[in-house]
């Protein structure tokens, strides 16, 4: 992270120049990670730093309003919801919350490079996991480390997003020696922890998102024609390995819930998507309103936590991004959110196969994960989570990288000159 630079002075010579900017996103970034540790202090940081750097430039905040606005709609109708919620109270109040992220999310990323940004990342993730190694704790039942998390799921995330940090800055030569050694030791540390965890959903999902980056970073010296070759064999040995997958699924499965010790339905979450599916029928596109569901006093969400012996009603949810989300936002919301993930996806394999950069194979990375995790986890998008937070990072910079190719475009030939040249030509006679 490049939050200060050495600059000459009139009296010492030097002085040394904090970038703001940095700064509060850094915070933002590391009071996400610390609110199961610390607890209400460190939702306060989160919102004061994030608001902050919201406010200190309102003009740029109207500009990232009108240009991603597309964005801002997914929270914007997560928000609209509270007109037929079942609980508008609840509703409005993560509604709003949910657009405050938003805002946060976009102000970083349109005011941060991506490689400062994954550096702040980086960083922040690789002293959660050191707290975690000094200060975690195992859980009582002896199944898994939860480090400074308040669960397994919760802890073995950042240490599955430390290891995609640091696997995209170790490989990337154009990163100095200082942060590829770090980045390295924040590897091993991260699949140490990781493995720790024991979880096999996270193991799964990450292995899939670095071997999927692999390839990119391949064919870093690789001409165009070269890389279009490279990625035709990679597309047909993921065809190929689907095919297998399909045909061998109920020996995987079988093999899957032996060594992980889960039923035959996978923690319940057959019976989980029956009841999703009934709710989704009765509102199939407005759904029952955002965060309206896994509320105390909720009958269909008082049995579940009754049949599972969740005494604390709450971290619950149908255990797949999409069918949790139609619940909730229906599938005029679920549709949203599904062109937000994958257009993302998209433009972050684009960029790596144009520019594979470490910041961009972490955030082709990051996105495969997150696809990967989505058909059995709720990775977005949800308020004052660091997850949400990246993924409208990663459409941001996705979008900003589209543009700025755009711009490099050279302009239009009319006859010998450019189009524009024409155009400014004075007239004269003939």
């Amino acid at each position: 992270m490049t939050a200060a630079r050495l600059s000459p002075s009139r009296r010492d010579g030097l002085y040394i120049h904090i970038c703001p900017t940095t700064v509060l996103a850094f915070l933002t970034i590391i009071c996400l990670l610390l609110v199961q540790w610390i607890g209400s202090m460190a939702a306060a940081g989160f919102l004061a730093s994030g608001c902050l750097l919201v406010a200190r430039r309102p003009q740029t905040t109207l500009q990232e309003l009108r240009r991603y606005w597309m964005i801002f709609a997914i929270a914007g109708w997560c928000l609209f919801t509270v007109l037929w919620s079942q609980y508008a109270s609840v509703t409005l109040r993560y509604g709003i919350q949910l657009c405050v992220t938003f805002a946060i999310a976009v102000a970083i990323a349109s005011r941060l490079s991506p490689a400062v940004f994954l550096r702040i990342l980086f960083s922040a993730h690789l002293i959660a996991a050191v707290l975690s190694l000094l200060f975690g704790r195992i859980r009582a039942d002896g199944g898994g480390w939860l480090g400074i998390f308040g669960s397994k799921n919760a802890f073995s995330l950042p240490m599955s997003t430390l290891m995609l940090c640091a696997f995209a800055i170790m490989l990337d030569r154009n990163q100095s020696r200082m942060w590829r050694l770090l980045a390295t030791g924040g590897f091993l540390l991260g699949g140490f922890l990781l493995i720790q965890a024991q979880s096999a959903g996270q193991l799964l999902a990450t292995g899939a998102a670095l071997a999927f980056a692999l390839p990119f970073i391949l064919g870093r010296r690789l001409t165009l024609v070269q890389r279009l070759l490279l990625a035709g064999f990679a597309l047909a040995l993921g065809v190929l390995t689907a095919i297998v997958i399909m045909a061998l699924q109920d020996e995987i499965m079988a093999f899957i819930l032996e060594t992980t010790g889960k039923d035959a339905t996978l923690t319940g979450r057959t019976d989980l998507w029956a009841l999703a599916f009934r709710e989704i029928a009765q509102h199939p596109l407005t759904g029952i309103g955002f965060q309206a569901y896994w509320v105390p006093g909720n009958p269909g969400a008082e049995a579940m936590w009754s049949e599972f012996g969740i005494d604390g009603k709450r971290g619950f949810h149908f255990h797949n991004t999409f069918i949790s989300n139609a619940v909730e936002i229906g599938i005029i919301g679920v549709l949203m959110q599904a062109a937000a993930i994958f257009g993302a996806l998209g433009l972050a394999i684009y960029w790596a196969f144009r520019e594979p950069r470490a910041e961009s194979i972490f955030l082709t990375a990051l996105m495969m994960r997150s696809t990967v995790l989505s058909m059995s986890e709720v990775v977005g998008y949800t308020q004052f989570d660091l997850m949400t937070l990246m993924l409208v990072a990663a459409l941001v910079y996705g979008i900003r990288w589209q543009r700025e190719q755009g711009q490099r475009l050279p302009p239009r030939r009319v006859g010998n000159r450019p189009a524009a040249s024409q155009q400014a030509a004075p007239a004269g006679p003939a």
